[in-house]
């Protein structure tokens, strides 16, 4: 393992524990004695946090500070179905993210697993993404224009668009998308 990560995937991987642990950033700066706004720039990879802020975040998070800030360096082609990391794992929401991919890579592969009824909104993002559907119907939403897509069919989604996914099918709905 290596020791050193950008500010920009340290801020992600703070923003994705957070949401695991279902805290608000309001939450986060309760518990770590930091402001809103300094969260949200570390988050954002805008600043790089100080030792003593990193551990008051870890600490708030309920994570060894050196699982916090330990970078993968793993870059193995393939990550088997029980190997993926959950990003945000399954909850009342119905919606469940996982990692096809491990470490620093230039392209992510992403998983994601609708229940019935349920909807996942995205309100853009630096990164384009194109997805497939491999199980069940799905009503995707990219800007103002919505389509109905089936087993098989593709979708590509441009960078800084909003869009959202919703389960339309009587079963669950599981795409898989990669991001560049």
């Amino acid at each position: 393992m290596e020791f050193f990560m950008s500010d920009k995937f340290l801020g992600e991987r703070i923003k994705i524990i957070r949401k695991q642990r279902d805290m608000t950033l309001q939450d986060l700066a309760d518990k770590s004695g930091l402001s809103i706004g300094f969260i949200s720039k570390v988050e954002r990879g805008l600043t790089s946090p100080t030792f003593s802020a990193l551990l008051k975040i870890s600490k708030a998070i309920e994570i060894e500070l050196v699982e916090l800030v330990q970078a993968s360096t793993d870059r193995r082609s393939v990550i088997r179905k029980n190997e993926r990391i959950s990003m945000y794992p399954m909850t009342d929401s119905g919606i469940r993210h996982e990692f096809g991919t491990h470490g620093f890579r230039k392209m992510k592969g992403l998983w994601i697993t609708l229940q019935h009824g349920a909807v996942d909104i995205s309100r853009g993002h630096s990164e384009e993404e194109l997805g497939i559907v491999i199980k069940g119907r799905l009503k995707v939403t990219i800007g103002k224009e919505s389509y109905s897509l089936e087993e098989g069919d593709t979708l590509y989604i441009d960078a800084n668009v909003q869009h959202s996914l919703k389960n339309i099918g009587d079963c669950e709905c599981i795409c898989f998308f990669a991001i560049n």
